[in-house]
Formats: structure tokens, sequence, C-alpha cells
């Protein structure tokens, strides 16, 4: 199941008016053409990501601990589990939401890597607590686009994914700034802290990072990256996800499945997903090419490098 899906090439210009406009290149801003070097992109399980240039490491979402989760459960990150798969050294963190799948070990990781932290409040309160120094913390609210000398990034507002048949409330709560830790569960699932998106440039790239399956249309109109990452579950709650993200960035050439793993259990190969877990991967696949024929999709292998090469 791991790699590249591909299927039959479709017209591309079935859908709608506005489609067929965007299929034509009419009023679609042009992607940026700039020197760029190799980009190497590796799943970390869960949303976890780490992006390297050769010069610059970024790190989305890591989360490498997978305790049990039980409601009563206190938990806390498993620096052994962390201090297996972290790199010598990072720039930055990022985490799209503070929620246990991807918030609990990015202070670990930060501390090992020398990283530092950019999330919501949320975030920015769990790290202070747990040990992060406050000049490591960068606390984002959605619009920033922060300059970082060999890589920048565009902080953008965005939504988490539809829980519960959309009938979840209360799940957006903010980690207070006087948390004790560890938290149990119970409490990391009521406080998702608000969602961000982030398009990072670097390498002469630009990849959009979603960590979980919603987005703000207008939030991202006039973005155009060469490389998409694209939370996949509960996807079908939201109102043409797939083709509506696809069109709003421009078809970017390549797309990689997001957030589609067990994220309960330990990390697993691609193969052993359950069945419906692949076939779900499938119809991912499916929707985008329905859209943007020409999309590389990428369901990618846990721990396996990813090379988007030179244009």
């Amino acid at each position: 199941m791991g790699g590249v899906l591909r299927r039959p090439m479709r017209a591309p210009c079935i859908l709608s008016l506005t489609l067929l406009a965007a299929c034509a290149g009419k009023g679609v801003p042009p992607r940026a053409t700039h020197e760029s070097s190799p980009l190497t992109l590796t799943y970390l399980g869960v949303a976890g990501w780490r992006i390297d240039d050769g010069r610059t490491t970024l790190l989305f979402d890591p989360y490498f601990s997978r305790p049990v989760l039980t409601d009563d459960a206190k938990i806390a990150s498993d620096e052994k589990a962390v201090a297996a798969r972290v790199p010598p050294h990072a720039d930055l963190v990022l985490v799209g939401h503070s929620h246990v799948d991807h918030l609990l070990d990015a202070p670990s990781v930060a501390r090992l890597t020398g990283a530092q932290i950019i999330g919501t409040e949320s975030t920015a309160h769990y790290a202070c607590a747990a040990g992060t120094p406050a000049d490591r913390i960068i606390t984002a609210q959605g619009g920033e686009d922060f300059e970082f000398g060999a890589f920048s990034v565009r902080v953008i507002p965005s939504l988490h994914s539809a829980l519960g048949d959309k009938h979840v409330f209360g799940a957006s709560q903010t980690i207070p700034a006087d948390v004790k830790l560890p938290m149990a569960f119970a409490d990391f699932k009521k406080t998702e802290g608000g969602t961000l998106a982030y398009l990072a440039r670097l390498g002469g790239h630009e990849v959009l990072f979603l960590d979980t399956a919603n987005f703000v249309e207008r939030e991202l109109e006039g973005l155009r990256p060469d490389v998409a990452i694209v939370a996949v579950g509960l996807r079908g709650e939201i109102h043409d996800y797939t083709c509506r993200l696809m069109r709003v960035v421009g078809m970017p050439p390549v797309v990689f499945a997001n957030h589609f793993d067990v994220w309960t259990e330990p990390t697993r190969p691609t193969r052993d997903l359950p069945d419906d877990t692949k076939s779900d991967l499938a119809r991912f696949a499916d929707e985008v090419h329905a859209c943007s024929p020409s999309t590389r999709v990428v369901v990618p292998e846990p721990f396996q490098a990813n090379r988007v090469g030179l244009r």
C-alpha cells in the first residue's frame, strides 16, 4: 500500500466552470519558479513529519511516545522513544494544535534537538510547563509570516476536523497557563486550543502542512505550494474537502497523505494498516486525481525518506 498511488488520467476540466477556468490557468496565480535544492520528507507516524533541505530541518507534530491512552491515565513523554527517533539537530518544531498526538512530545523533541517551538497559546502553555525556556517558544494565532533567515514560515488560521459526526462541542479549550503536568488523557481530549496550518518555505520549495482534515478556504487563497501534506481522516465530514483544497491551492504537483495511521497504537508499516484505512487512502487518491490529474499522490511509509527533486 505504501508509495505513490497513481490512477488513470482523466479529463481535468469537467467538474465545474470554476474548475475549467482553473485548469486553463485563468485567474490562477503562477507557482513560484526559482532555484531549489532537493527536499527530503520523512513521515514520523500520526501527523508527524521531518522536512530537510540539507541546511534546515523542520519537525511537524512529532509524536513518538505512543502511550496507552485511557481517560484517567496521566500522559507523559517517553524520553527514550523520542531520543531514538529525533535528529541530532532541528531548527523548529511546528505544532498544529494541542491534542496529545500532536503536542505531547514537542517539548522533549525541542530540548533534544535545540529547536524552537511554534504553536498556539495552548501549545505555548504546555511547552512552558514542560520546561521549555520562554525564549524558545513562539506563540502564534494565525496570520503571521515569520522570517528565520534560511527558511520562513507562514502561519495560517485553520480548523480541526469535525469530530463525533460534527457533534463534539467544547473540545477546543485552551491548556491553561497554570497547567500541572503530566496531564490526563481526558484533559488532552478537551484542549485542541485552536488549529493552525503552516506554509514552510525552505530550499526553494513551499510546503503546505495540514495536520487535521479541515481548513479555512479563504486563508489558503493565493497559495501555490509545490508540496502539500494533507490530513485525510474524517475528511468526509467536510463538504468537497479534497477538490476544494486542490483548487484553492492551485493543484500542487505532489500531495502526501497525512494522519491516516492508527494513532492510538504503535506505529506500523503501511502494508499492515487495516483494510478500511487502505481503502480510504485509495479513495483519497481518486479524489485528488479527479480534480488534479497531474498531481502525484504519495502514501508515505513511516520513517522512510521521500525525495522531492530539483525543479
